[in-house]
């Protein structure tokens, strides 16, 4: 028998505790697919919390019968007494089913748990998927945070099984008489973790024997020691960031280690996707810091030297051009996430960035920046409205972004950057209000 296999409960309460995983009196949400890891986790989790326990399990539509496995899922976990829940998630067959099936389970599972008012939602992930990410990843390439492997909390995501194999919960179910079911597709070596799974786990379980349980040690000492290196972090990035992005200068002079782990920062917080944290695309970005000016493209977006920064940009995030749009007199129009009104009154003091009171010539339109546009200083003369923009910050692949409005003569009011003093109206006489508010 399986070392441990007894004692599953008091092994899942210990790790729990450790992490702060169940706080007494916390709903939880079971993620239940019915097979081993989760089936066991359905039933050890009421044992060991202090907390209601509800059950959700899926129908991804991906093949056949699984809407029969959901169903009986549901039946099981009332049969125990605990409330069940079944999605159905309709996806269809193709390119990244994996990838899909898991983004829309983890959609569905929130949406149920603020509905039902929980506080935390837990998976079936053990041990063995934590050692199977680790060794994916870095074969993929990756980093000190990619060693880590599986989180025990990411937000309000808890995983109670880390801390046993799946073996484990394999001869518990066994042992204890609770029937589970296996899905094929987890032994599809098609996908690059079933080929982990079946083949690079037990070979290093052939190199010795204990081979899971050392590397999910390492990870944990690696946890242990990110305390310091964290605080090593903050530092650097106090020095680093800035304006959105990091000084290319003053990054290419940090420790690569430090440096490394910014880029890494910088990627996710522009939501890039995991194969841009390898450690090829890293140092890529990398040396695009130390070489200046320019762009380099990694997987899921554009990282870019702009004016000594380094910025990122995930597909789909880049700022998009503005379409020409008339702004009528009394209206409103969104554009570039703010909220632009007019309407006609009185003027009264104070126009600048946010609001001004103007006497336009003509109909008022907004749209982008224009070659030639130039808008007027306080103290006279006037200034491209590229250099204005270059000054106030506004990187040049971001300025086609910026929503100008303009009338017959020119440019009238940058919203939230300048306003055309020519166009201001006195106060006391007739003229329109323009606002911005972000939307």
């Amino acid at each position: 028998m399986t070392a441990g296999a007894h004692d599953l409960g008091t092994r899942v309460r210990s790790f729990a505790d450790r992490h702060d995983l169940l706080p007494a009196g916390h709903g939880v949400l079971a993620l239940v697919s019915g097979g081993a890891d989760s089936t066991a986790l359905m039933h050890v989790l009421p044992r060991v919390h202090d907390g209601p326990v509800h059950v959700l399990s899926f129908d991804h539509g991906l093949r056949a019968g699984s809407a029969g496995e959901a169903r009986d899922v549901a039946a099981r976990a009332r049969a125990l007494g605990l409330p069940a829940h079944v999605e159905h998630l309709g996806l269809a067959p193709g390119p990244h089913a994996l990838e899909r099936a898991r983004e829309a389970r983890l959609a569905a599972a929130e949406r149920v748990r603020a509905g039902l008012g929980l506080d935390a939602i837990a998976t079936g992930h053990t041990r063995t998927d934590h050692v199977e990410t680790i060794l994916f990843r870095a074969a993929r390439g990756t980093g000190r945070t990619g060693a880590l492997g599986i989180a025990p909390r990411r937000g309000r995501l808890v995983r109670p099984l880390l801390g046993v194999s799946r073996d484990e919960t394999r001869e518990w179910c066994r042992e204890h008489g609770v029937p589970f079911v296996d899905d094929p597709t987890n032994d599809d070596m098609a996908t690059a973790r079933a080929r982990v799974r079946l083949g690079l786990l037990p070979a290093f379980r052939a190199v010795h024997p204990s081979a899971e349980a050392n590397l999910a040690r390492m990870a944990e000492l690696l946890a242990d020691e990110a305390d310091v290196v964290e605080a090593a972090v903050a530092v650097a990035g106090a020095r680093v960031r800035r304006d959105g992005g990091l000084d290319a200068h003053l990054l290419a002079a940090e420790p690569v280690a430090i440096a490394r782990i910014l880029v890494r920062g910088l990627l996710a917080d522009a939501g890039f996707p995991g194969d841009a944290l390898s450690a090829e695309a890293v140092d890529a970005v990398l040396a695009r810091a130390r070489s200046g000016a320019g762009s380099t493209q990694v997987p899921g977006g554009l990282v870019a030297v702009d004016r000594g920064l380094l910025v990122a940009e995930g597909a789909g995030r880049e700022a998009q051009p503005i379409v020409p749009m008339p702004l009528p007199v009394p209206g409103m129009v969104h554009v570039a996430g703010t909220r632009l009104s007019a309407r006609a009154g009185v003027a009264v003091p104070g126009s600048g960035a946010d609001a001004a009171w103007v006497r336009p010539e003509g109909a008022l339109v907004v749209r982008a920046p224009a070659p030639g546009d130039r808008v007027g200083l306080a103290g006279g003369g006037h200034q491209s409205l590229g250099r204005m923009l270059a000054a106030a910050g506004v990187p040049a692949r971001r300025r086609h972004a910026v929503a100008v409005v303009a009338d017959r003569r020119g440019v009238v009011w940058v919203p939230g950057y300048r306003v055309e003093p020519s166009a201001v109206a006195m106060p006391g006489v007739a003229a329109v209000a323009l606002r911005a508010v972000a939307a």
